[in-house]
């Protein structure tokens, strides 16, 4: 209950400001994880941004960006989002997808598979 009064809280200061919320997509169950709120708080710009699942080097100490981020995505855990891309696209102006899974090319890979995704759904 507290976390849901959090985040309404917070989603409400972000729309009352005008300002983007950045719904992520990352691993939960971390004392540092971000739950997958799929809402919109600006009419001109929605965010999703992917981190991958790499629950193993998650909250692990002294690795870089690249090794923590290590996730490739399957064409299934990106289909999983074309219908919340769709709900967002419907709130904004604009809805930009981030990958941030950036280890080698697995991002621009995941980048192209979502964009077919959502290309075919009609999204946008």
């Amino acid at each position: 209950m507290k976390d849901e009064q959090s985040a309404e809280r917070t989603l409400g200061m972000l729309r009352d400001l005008g300002l983007a919320y950045v719904v992520v997509d990352e691993p939960q169950g971390f004392k540092t994880s971000v739950p997958p709120i799929v809402e919109a708080t600006s009419p001109e710009l929605a965010m999703i941004r992917f981190h991958g699942h790499n629950r193993e080097n998650w909250e692990k100490p002294g690795i870089g960006a690249a090794e923590r981020f290590r996730y490739l995505y399957s064409e299934d855990e990106l289909a999983k989002w074309v219908q919340p891309a769709e709900q967002l696209a419907g709130k904004s102006e604009q809805l930009h997808v981030l990958m941030n899974n950036c280890y080698e090319d697995y991002g621009v890979r995941n980048a192209a598979q979502i964009a077919d995704l959502i290309e075919k759904a009609g999204v946008g």
